[in-house]
């Protein structure tokens, strides 16, 4: 988890903050995405859904997991697709990327906060 938190902070502006506290809480549902998208890969697909593999994993959690099933957003797709280009360079390529709105907000709100300094009292 470290490692994907380090490069996730080193390219903060493509990921919200509701990602990254939902990845920390959801590790199996990253190593499950990315063992399908690698599995995708090595088939020869040059394109595929992140979408398509979030409802497979959900397909797969309500058959196999005994409780309750995974709870993946939808959201998380692209997230999880940009983590894995980040993650695995010699496969990316897969997805087709828009602007992640949430994210953008999320990094304008950031670099805002570093430069807002509300003296010794907020400290």
């Amino acid at each position: 988890m470290e490692q994907l938190l380090k490069l996730i902070n080193e390219n903060r502006d493509q990921f919200s903050n509701e990602f990254v506290e939902w990845l920390q809480k959801n590790e199996h549902v990253w190593n499950a995405f990315a063992y399908e998208a690698t599995a995708i890969n090595r088939r020869g697909f040059k394109k595929y859904s992140a979408r398509t593999i979030i409802h497979v994993l959900r397909h797969h959690s309500a058959i196999y997991e005994h409780g309750t099933q995974w709870k993946i957003s939808d959201h998380s797709s692209p997230y999880l697709a940009r983590l894995f280009d980040l993650q695995y360079p010699e496969m990316s390529g897969m997805w087709s990327f828009k602007p992640c709105k949430t994210a953008i907000i999320d990094s304008k709100l950031r670099n805002l906060g570093d430069d807002l300094d509300f003296g010794e009292e907020f400290k």
